[in-house]
């Protein structure tokens, strides 16, 4: 028995009757599952995949979960996430687990190549493979689509996957932390338009589980080292800038600003929504030199929609209000490039 009454809401791909049966029929005692998900891996990716191995586990399988690079350390509150393989870290661990697979899960990403070297693996593994995402335009050759581009955070879909299953009384509270934890991070504590009473009923659902809801808000927001700090008041006094009459904002990093504050993974995350929060704001980037390229975050709100110019300017995309791109220019240039095209968009 399902445990929401109310008529729910409709997913861009819905599991069919078929695929029901197919993953009922996998998701078995002794299934050897692996978990993938995106580089950079974010509160939603990490806590979508944790919620995910650890229901499969109380079906009786036998999971892994493969990140392509290191997490943020404030993503190691989520339950589970001890067990998690690093790619680039234990390659070889990462394949065997891949190559004696059953099913391969991919959340929170729509195209292989945002699993970096562990996608193209994937793509050649005999796996089943169930994608089960939220962004738009998914590119992704699988077997099994839960994919809905108006939901939130792919934490989500992984409850309503379990509620398609009728497993709700297997979801505990470590499962719930690891799906609130990714609600959390992906609604911008549930103020984006994506956010719905789908929403807010799974989180009632966690608090009359006995969900310590605040503990982990706390883990997300109160994380802070004096560095990061540091870090983000040098960003936001000397690296701010304002355009087209103060409605786009931007945020910039060069690679030795980041050394100066002994910057770690995780240290810049929500510098965008900084600049966004500026009064009269209605699309806000940030750029940071990573190596031999920029990675750029984007945000917006309003009838601006930020995956637009990160596709069409900046090798990425995303959502509407959120997306992110790279540049193999100079950061400079690519503040330049940016300047130019933001024109276009707002």
């Amino acid at each position: 028995m399902r445990l929401f009454s109310i008529k729910r809401f409709i997913h861009y791909w819905m599991l069919s009757k078929s695929d029901l049966e197919k993953i009922k029929l996998v998701i078995t005692p002794g299934t050897k599952v692996v978990i993938s998900t995106h580089k950079s891996p974010d509160g939603d990716a990490i806590g979508s995949s944790c919620a995910l191995a650890m229901y499969l586990e109380k079906k009786g399988c036998i999971c892994s979960i493969v990140v392509p690079d290191a997490l943020a350390d404030f993503l190691y509150f989520i339950p589970y996430s001890n067990k998690i393989i690093v790619f680039d870290k234990m390659e070889a661990r990462a394949k065997e687990v891949l190559s004696d697979s059953d099913v391969v899960f991919s959340l929170d990403y729509n195209d292989l190549k945002r699993a970096g070297s562990f996608g193209d693996l994937i793509a050649d593994s005999k796996s089943l493979k169930v994608l089960i995402d939220h962004h738009e335009e998914p590119n992704y050759e699988g077997d099994i689509y839960f994919n809905d581009p108006t939901c939130c955070s792919t934490a989500q879909l992984v409850f309503d996957f379990i509620d398609e299953l009728n497993d709700i009384e297997l979801v505990d509270i470590p499962i719930a932390e690891a799906i609130y934890f990714g609600l959390i991070t992906d609604t911008g504590s549930f103020r984006f338009p994506s956010v719905n009473e789908r929403t807010h009923e799974i989180i009632a659902h966690f608090l009359k589980m006995g969900l310590a809801h605040f503990k982990v808000h706390e883990a997300i927001f109160d994380h802070n080292s004096m560095n990061r700090l540091q870090l983000n008041g040098f960003a936001v006094s000397e690296r701010l800038e304002l355009l087209e009459n103060g409605r786009v904002a931007f945020i910039w990093l060069k690679e030795e600003d980041l050394h100066r504050f002994s910057a770690e993974k995780g240290d810049t995350e929500g510098l965008v929504n900084k600049a966004l929060s500026i009064s009269g704001v209605e699309m806000a980037a940030f750029f940071r030199s990573a190596k031999e390229m920029v990675k750029i975050s984007f945000r917006s709100k309003g009838s601006i929609f930020v995956n637009e110019l990160a596709r069409d300017h900046f090798n990425g995309g995303g959502h509407k209000y959120a997306a992110g791109g790279s540049s193999e220019e100079t950061i400079n240039e690519t503040i330049a490039k940016f300047k130019k095209v933001v024109q276009k968009y707002v």
